[in-house]
């Protein structure tokens, strides 16, 4: 029976695919068969992420929130690749902070990257999927786009915007034959959230404590977790989900469920 994972003849334009969940995307995808161009700030991690993957995969820095690097990127995937299937809109910035503590430029650097950068994606990859009449946008939100908490005002402005950009564009595009949905991870990179913890603490145990509501995920690394969010990243760039536009996918071992009262009936 034919593999509906399978990426074998798409090609897939990834960002900040340098590293973290972006890295592990790319990865999957060149595993299932996709070419790949890499799309990031960090130029020695990106190409050597590239040259791992050999012939699959390409390396071109990408600032998302410039017209023209996007536009550079898109043919990039056009001349070596053939074409654009998928786009993953996956680089981002996190900044932590109370709203008083929040300046206008960090709240603006965190709408450019993410917000813009996301929206610019969107609008780059849409010629030449209109032209081959197909493809599929992924856009990573998070969990801090579906609900609340302290500390992430400028963070979470971006990441609502992303699932509402997602459902704008979904209902523009498909007429075109073009899929947008969006993914709302719990767990990222490391790397995003390792300036805002305390010297000592470790990493891993702070995103070990982010799903705490789920037993499998005990003793599970940052990697494991951002391979599950990879994973549907790949559902919905693959013919698998065709019926799947215009929606959230969550990632976050229950964490937007509720709650679970400690003590009551159930607990």
């Amino acid at each position: 029976m034919e593999d509906r994972l399978s990426l074998h003849g798409k090609v897939a334009l990834v960002t900040g695919a340098a590293r973290g969940t972006g890295e592990a995307t790319a990865r999957l995808f060149a595993a299932q068969g996709a070419r790949v161009v890499i799309g990031d700030l960090l130029d020695d991690q990106g190409s050597e992420v590239a040259r791992s993957l050999g012939d699959a995969a390409r390396f071109v820095h990408l600032d998302v929130t410039s017209e023209e690097a996007w536009l550079r990127a898109v043919r990039t995937a056009e001349d070596v690749f053939g074409g654009l299937d998928v786009l993953v809109n996956n680089a981002a910035v996190l900044h932590l902070g109370a709203l008083e503590d929040t300046s206008a430029a960090e709240f603006e650097r965190l709408m450019r990257v993410n917000q813009l950068g996301t929206f610019l994606g969107i609008r780059s990859a849409t010629p030449p999927m209109k032209r081959a009449g197909r493809g599929s946008i992924v856009n990573i939100s998070s969990v801090d786009g579906l609900s609340a908490k302290n500390g992430v005002m400028a963070y979470a402005a971006t990441k609502w915007a992303v699932r509402g950009m997602t459902r704008v564009a979904a209902l523009e595009l498909g007429r075109y034959g073009i899929r947008v949905n969006a993914v709302c991870p719990e767990a990222g990179s490391g790397d995003m959230i390792r300036p805002y913890v305390p010297e000592g603490i470790d990493v891993e145990q702070v995103v070990a404590s982010g799903q705490p509501y789920l037993a499998t995920q005990k003793g599970r690394s940052i990697r494991d977790r951002i391979g599950d969010v990879a994973n549907m990243v790949l559902f919905l760039a693959s013919d698998a989900s065709a019926s799947c536009t215009g929606a959230d996918f969550v990632v976050d071992g229950g964490n937007t469920a509720g709650k679970v009262l400690r003590g009551a009936p159930g607990s």
